[in-house]
């Protein structure tokens, strides 16, 4: 029988082998629908907390009005359940041999109007409005304190990690750098100090030339899944721009990214029959202005077809059963 913990561990921890930062965040153990994650989502708009979301104890922060003012497309609440508690960074300090951090930040939830419709069921003028909101959101995590990244993500369903089946996506700020994105920025430096050019442009110019794993595109936008994919069907974005901060992303290209993210998700629905999926915004470090000249900020959608196993887990490397150009010949050739 599990019991619950004497106290919440809310830090970070230094691995002292690889120097990569897990974060402990006991109490979102607590969360609703934990023990069922790995079941489909189900739950009714009676039942749901984020249908009336003040009246089930939420606080919002941030509301997004219609264009015509009648009702709200999004709002932004504090997370129940935190990843990070809110306060001062602190210092990094000692414990015997390992290094830690207090887990602080910000947690925030960007909650979707309607009950049953998520990003398979949008038009692409209102996946535009909704990536304009999560711009908003960004940029208003830059008041909160002295964050070194602000990770903007969106699971849908249960495979993915959701709990709740409202379309909702999160904000976290954090005092690092998460393992992933540190790795993409030093190995962007370390690859433009070598060769003089941004290695996103280089491997977009080849996509565009190769055309085997291009899904979609428009003016500003490429659509594609990239030929070392680390998933099934993992389908990238990148703007032609290729700018390294998202919420620098000037309005006139909105539209063409809510064109290209609805493509990308109307053919993986329709080719997979909805899986399950994450995506996520990777954009620079934050205050990290000559990151414009070897980073390029993208989106990175992750259908669930396919469970982690003790290999992944053990090496860290990843298998995928899936060519990427058969993935993107299969989504490129589905009609929307």
């Amino acid at each position: 029988m599990l019991h619950a913990p004497r106290f919440m561990l809310n830090e970070f921890r230094e691995d002292l082998v690889s120097g990569e930062w897990v974060l402990f965040a006991t109490g979102r153990a607590r969360r609703p629908g934990e023990e069922n994650k790995r079941k489909r989502l189900s739950q009714s708009e009676e039942n749901c907390p984020f249908e009336n979301l003040e009246e089930s104890g939420n606080e919002v922060v941030a509301t997004y009005p219609n264009e015509a003012g009648t009702d709200w497309i999004a709002k932004v609440i504090k997370n129940k359940f935190p990843a990070v508690m809110e306060g001062e960074d602190g210092n990094i300090r000692q414990i015997g041999p390992f290094k830690a951090l207090k887990g602080t930040g910000l947690h925030e939830v960007l909650v979707l109007r309607d009950h049953k419709r998520d990003f398979y069921d949008f038009s692409g003028e209102e996946v535009a409005e909704i990536f304009r909101i999560y711009q908003k959101c960004y940029l208003a995590t830059l008041d909160s304190g002295s964050r070194k990244y602000t990770l903007i993500f969106h699971n849908h369903g249960a495979q993915a990690g959701a709990t709740i089946q409202h379309p909702h996506s999160q904000i976290i700020s954090i005092p690092i750098l998460p393992p992933d994105v540190k790795r993409s920025v030093d190995g962007s430096e370390n690859f433009y100090r070598k060769h003089g050019r941004k290695i996103y442009d280089m491997m977009l110019e080849w996509e565009i030339g190769e055309k085997k794993r291009i899904v979609y595109e428009n003016e500003n936008f490429v659509v594609f899944c990239p030929f070392v994919s680390k998933a099934e069907y993992e389908v990238r974005i990148f703007s032609r721009e290729g700018h390294a901060h998202f919420e620098k992303m000037p309005e006139e290209l909105f539209t063409d990214l809510g064109d290209a993210f609805n493509a990308a998700f109307k053919k993986i629905g329709k080719a997979l029959d909805k899986p399950d999926y994450n995506f996520f915004i990777h954009t620079s470090p934050i205050n990290y202005s000559r990151a414009h000249e070897f980073y390029s900020w993208h989106i990175e959608i992750l259908p669930k077809v396919a469970s982690v196993g003790a290999f992944e887990l053990a090496s860290g490397m990843e298998i995928n059963v899936v060519d990427p150009d058969e993935a993107a010949k299969l989504f490129r050739e589905t009609e929307i």
